[in-house]
């Protein structure tokens, strides 16, 4: 409810009346002398009950709508589609008490009316719009807003609630919700085309923002709804497809990482970084062929380059894993691997454990019937694996940790004469320092013993055992 006027406010609009009524000035004298008047009765004991002032009495100066925000208060009716919900005298009324507020600022009779109609009939939501026409005339913005969501919640393109609720979020500094607000009637409303239009960047960028400070804090889910805005808004977008490698890259999702990589490489093609991570995914999770090709252009414009050389090598080795079976590939591709699942690596890619003789006979009675059995049992039998002595159980489902499966490499290397490790003891000392000394991790990488083990990973140690075992 708008407060009382002021006695010096009530004053002035008794000296505009006058001059309304008598179609004439009044002297400069003689509105010196009503102000004073004013200033007196500002300072003074209370003044007389009034006798000749009830025009100004009535009712406060009518609240006028700057001309720049004249054009989203429209209609409350406009592109409602549930006309059923009122009939023609509420109807009528809303459109009288709409018009009065625009034209005569009437907040009053408009928050009165409004009142009225949703006590009548609380599911015709014109009224509400109504109701927060009023608060935007009062400038209450942040009331608008909270009046309006649940209606474009309701009704995503009723074109007098979004457009409202569009303007009242810009003044509020909001702009990805006032973007949200204009795009939903965009197709109905030539305004909110057009602001849509000029606050599409901006909003894109700020909803890329928050994605990013979501991923920081680490909150996964959060992101994800960010993510949704961008690619609703610009599935094609380079600032969305970003995002969507952000997410996919936090999520550990390689094919959507791959998915989003190719489209940005395909518009940056000098992009060398990307064009090595595009590889890497294509041949962890994509076509292998592609990633290999895309290395060996890399190393063919570079030929001096010892990073892409290593590079290469790594390709042609992922390259000959993608000819082995479907089953395996799924292996190689797992970002945890349990003992048996690095059995099977073990097993596929080096050749020296899938040709030998096994030399014992050791029987574990949990893999009988096991899909992988073959495998588990040569690399049990050839001694590079236990089997627990008193129980005869593999346990392949169990976690294999970093430092258990660099155990394992090293008695592979020893068992297959690795020159320079076959001296090195397997089963004792710092298997992490064994395994530096042997070339099983770069130089400078970080060997936590005790971290789970990704298939990837596993491969990679593999591919570097096999150099040693003379192979590439």
């Amino acid at each position: 409810m708008l407060l009382p006027p002021s006695p010096q406010r009530l004053l002035l609009l008794e000296v505009r009346e006058v001059r309304r009524r008598s179609g004439r000035r009044i002297a400069p004298a003689a509105i010196s002398c009503l102000l004073l008047a004013a200033a007196l009765a500002c300072t003074s004991a209370p003044p007389p009950t009034p006798t000749v002032r009830e025009p100004v009495q009535r009712a406060a100066e009518p609240l006028a709508l700057e001309a720049a925000d004249r054009p989203y208060v429209i209609d409350p009716r406009e592109g409602y589609s549930r006309e059923t919900d009122a009939d023609s005298q509420l109807r009528d009324r809303l459109e009288n008490a709409w018009r009065d507020l625009l034209e005569a600022g009437d907040t009053e009779g408009a928050t009165r009316a409004a009142a009225e109609m949703l006590e009548q009939n609380p599911d015709f939501l014109p009224a509400q719009v109504l109701a927060a026409q009023v608060d935007f005339a009062m400038g209450e913005n942040t009331r608008v807003v909270a009046r309006l969501l649940p209606v474009g919640d309701a009704l995503p393109t009723y074109t007098a609630s979004q457009l409202l609720a569009g303007r009242a979020a810009e003044r509020l500094g909001d702009v990805a919700l006032s973007y949200a607000a204009y795009r939903a009637v965009a197709a109905r409303s030539p305004l909110a085309l057009k602001r849509a239009g000029e606050l599409h960047p901006r909003a894109m960028e700020i909803v890329s923002h928050r994605l990013d400070e979501a991923l920081r804090a680490e909150k996964i889910d959060e992101a994800q709804k960010q993510l949704s805005l961008l690619t609703s808004w610009g599935p094609s977008e380079t600032i969305a497809l970003e995002a969507e490698r952000k997410v996919a890259l936090a999520r550990g999702d390689r094919a959507a990482e791959l998915a989003a990589v190719k489209e940005i490489a395909a518009r940056t093609p000098g992009d060398r970084l990307l064009l090595e991570r595009r590889a890497e995914l294509e041949l962890e999770v994509g076509d292998p062929s592609a990633g290999l090709k895309i290395v060996q252009d890399l190393a063919a414009r570079n030929p001096k380059d010892p990073d892409l050389a290593r590079r290469l090598e790594a390709a042609k080795f992922r390259w000959r894993l993608a000819q082995l079976p479907k089953d395996v590939q799924g292996v190689a591709s797992k970002p945890e691997l349990n003992k048996g699942d690095f059995s099977v690596l073990l097993y596929w890619l080096v050749s020296q454990v899938r040709n030998s003789r096994p030399t014992a006979g050791r029987i574990a009675t949990d893999v009988l019937d096991h899909p992988h059995r073959e495998e588990i049992v040569r690399v049990v039998n050839l001694g590079l694996m236990e089997v627990d002595p008193t129980q005869h159980r593999f346990y392949p489902g169990s976690p294999v940790r970093r430092g258990q499966a660099l155990r394992v490499v090293l008695r592979t290397l020893a068992r297959f004469g690795a020159a320079s490790c076959a001296n090195g003891s397997a089963d004792g000392g710092d298997v992490c320092s064994l395994s530096q000394g042997c070339g099983l991790l770069a130089s400078g990488e970080g060997c936590d013993a005790t971290a789970p083990l990704s298939g990837s990973e596993g491969v990679e140690i593999l591919r570097r055992s096999l150099k040693l075992l003379g192979g590439s």
